[in-house]
Parts: structure tokens; C-alpha cells; sequence
């Protein structure tokens, strides 16, 4: 529970915390005993998850004399998560910190692997860093006060790494889910079962070497997603489509059985739909892929389901057909209603 947390926490010596504005509102009286040296309350935007806004907790490490002794404590989501792990890797060349995650989707995902990213202007991620925190402290009691559209946003990693692992993890989210939605008395094992197939894939390539790629699954087109909705649509629920859309470019391809893509889209249409104002066209997609990370000599190396549990990493190149392919899915399957203008 979150006092235990508390006391793991008072048990640290030399700390300074970093917390999500909207966080330390909520638990307020809850994180009043905290025992720490100064506390930086920070707005968990898109905005400040910027290469410019990292100054100001790099200015906070400074102003309370940080050194290599002291320990940070980050309690939010995963834009708190990236904003801390990016700026201690950086600060004396790298200090201690602490992990306190808040959402769903940094309870089953984001927590584990040392992976940051910051954003440069309108692209996501563009800068970043791997610098695990040395310990994590989940409560499942954070999640009480979750909005629902961001437990639905930790359900599409969950979603993404279930079925990166097998139809058995699928066939069980999708029982679940089906029988007490997504808050359930399940949520714990279903979490510990994310964490712990995101722990295999990391302890065989911590660095993203190669294997590692398969956590890509999902994310090269809902990255672009997000922005476009000006983050409308969450990181998890912008995944979720991603592996639809993924999925079904697979499916054109001979990659993925045509069965398996609509017993899976129907899944993602039932439990992932969103609304926008806005429509959105392939070449937006496509402008917004070719500045992910994963785009070498003009091709963008993409992740296939060919069946749960297993997969082909492809590079395709942004032409015509790739285009075409986009625009056939969001004409026939997109999950993504658009909001009709009054």
C-alpha cells in the first residue's frame, strides 16, 4: 500500500523528490511524510517533457546540492519517469533514483528497462538515454484514482506484450477482460505477467541491440499518432491502434494469417476505441514515421506479428504501396471514430 511505500521511501538517506502536480494533490497528506531534503512538484505534460524544461529540474538538483550520495525519488507516470531518469543520467554523470509509478502503463511497462526518451520540438523521443532506477515500489492503490481512458492506456502495453508473447496470455486478457472489464481482481497478476515478460526480452538485450526490437511492436505508428492527436489519445491506447494498424499491413503482406488479424482487431475495436475531432490521412503517419529512430537509409525497420510469440522485423521503405496500405485501413478498419462537426 501506498504507506509502505512511505516508509521504503523514509528509509533512503539523502533525498530530494521529484512528483506529478496532479499526484501530490491527490495523496497530499500522504506524502507530507515524506522525510526529504526539498520537493520539485512538476506538471506531467508533453510540454515539459522537453529538452528545454529539463533545466529546470537540473536547476533544482543545483540549488539543493545533489551529489553523488543523493538519491531522487520520482513519483508519476511515465512522462515523470522519463523526465527523471533522462536528467540523473546526466547530472555528475549519472545519480541514484528511485521509482514510484503511479499509472498503470508505468506499473506494467514503462518501470522496467531503463529506457528514456525527451521530446525535440513537435517529434517524440527524440533524445534520450538508458539509466535504470535502482529500485521500484508498486501500489496497486494509485490505480483508484485513475481515470479510466489511462487504465485503458496501461492495457495497450499490456495488450502489446501479451500478445508478443503467446496466444495462452492472450486467450487470458481477453477472458478477463470479457467477464469483469478492466478493472479487475486480476490487475495485479496482470501486471507482474507484463513485468515479467518485459524482463526476459530486456535481460537478453538490455540495449536494443536487436532482440529487443520486438517492444517496438506497435509503437513506429502510434508514436505519430499521438502528436497528431495532439495527445489526445494516450501512449497506451495510441499503441494499441499501432498494433491494428501494424497488424493489418502484416495481414496485406502474407505476414499474419487473415483470421489472426480480425480475431485480434476485434479485440483492440471492443476494448481501444477512441474519437477524434479531426480525420487523419496516411501521409500524416508517414511524416511523422520518418523521424523515428528506427528509419535507417530512408526505410523504417518495422515489427510483424506472424503469430503471437513470434516475429519478423522488416524494413520498408515509405512508397506508394506502403502509403496505399494505410489509407485501405483507415477507410475499412479504423478504430479511431471521428467526431461529427455540429
Amino acid at each position: 500500500n501506498i504507506e509502505q511505500v512511505i516508509e521504503n521511501i523514509n528509509s533512503i538517506p539523502d533525498t530530494v523528490v521529484l512528483i506529478d502536480k496532479h499526484i501530490a494533490k491527490i495523496y497530499q497528506d500522504s506524502f507530507s511524510q515524506i522525510q526529504t531534503q526539498a520537493t520539485l512538484i512538476l506538471e506531467a505534460t508533453e510540454e515539459n517533457k522537453s529538452y528545454e524544461n529539463t533545466k529546470v529540474v537540473l536547476d533544482f538538483f543545483q540549488e539543493h546540492r545533489c551529489t553523488k550520495s543523493t538519491t531522487v525519488i520520482a513519483i508519476g507516470g511515465g512522462i515523470i519517469q522519463d523526465i527523471t531518469a533522462f536528467t540523473t543520467h546526466i547530472y555528475f554523470r549519472g545519480i541514484k533514483w528511485v521509482f514510484v509509478p503511479t499509472t498503470l502503463l508505468a506499473m506494467c511497462d514503462s518501470c522496467m528497462g531503463a529506457k528514456c526518451g525527451i521530446n525535440v520540438n513537435e517529434y517524440k523521443n527524440q533524445v534520450g538515454v538508458f539509466h535504470s532506477p535502482s529500485a521500484i515500489l508498486i501500489s496497486q492503490d494509485f490505480l483508484t484514482t485513475l481515470p479510466d481512458d489511462h487504465i485503458q492506456s496501461g492495457y495497450g502495453e499490456i495488450l502489446k506484450h501479451f500478445l508478443s508473447d503467446s496466444w495462452e496470455l492472450f486467450n487470458k486478457l481477453e477472458a478477463i477482460l470479457d467477464k469483469e472489464g478492466f478493472r479487475n481482481n486480476s490487475l495485479l497478476e496482470l501486471i507482474y505477467l507484463s513485468l515479467k515478460f518485459k524482463q526476459s526480452v530486456v535481460e537478453a538485450d538490455e540495449y536494443e541491440g536487436d532482440f529487443r526490437r520486438i517492444l517496438n511492436y506497435g509503437h513506429s505508428f502510434g508514436h505519430a499518432l499521438e502528436p497528431l492527436s495532439d495527445f489526445i489519445i494516450p501512449h497506451g491506447t495510441a499503441v494499441a491502434w499501432g498494433i491494428d494498424l501494424i497488424n493489418y499491413i502484416a495481414a496485406e503482406n502474407g505476414i499474419l494469417k487473415q483470421d489472426d488479424f480480425l480475431r485480434i482487431h476485434k479485440f483492440i475495436k471492443k476494448y481501444f476505441s477512441c474519437s477524434l475531432k479531426q480525420k487523419l490521412s496516411a501521409e500524416d503517419f508517414i511524416r511523422f514515421a520518418k523521424t523515428d529512430k528506427k528509419v535507417r537509409d530512408g526505410k523504417i525497420n518495422l515489427v510483424f506479428l506472424k503469430e503471437p510469440g513470434k516475429f519478423d522485423i522488416l524494413p520498408c521503405e515509405f512508397d506508394d504501396k506502403l502509403k496505399a496500405t494505410i489509407s485501405d485501413y483507415l477507410d475499412q478498419y479504423n478504430i479511431i471514430q471521428i467526431e461529427c462537426k455540429v
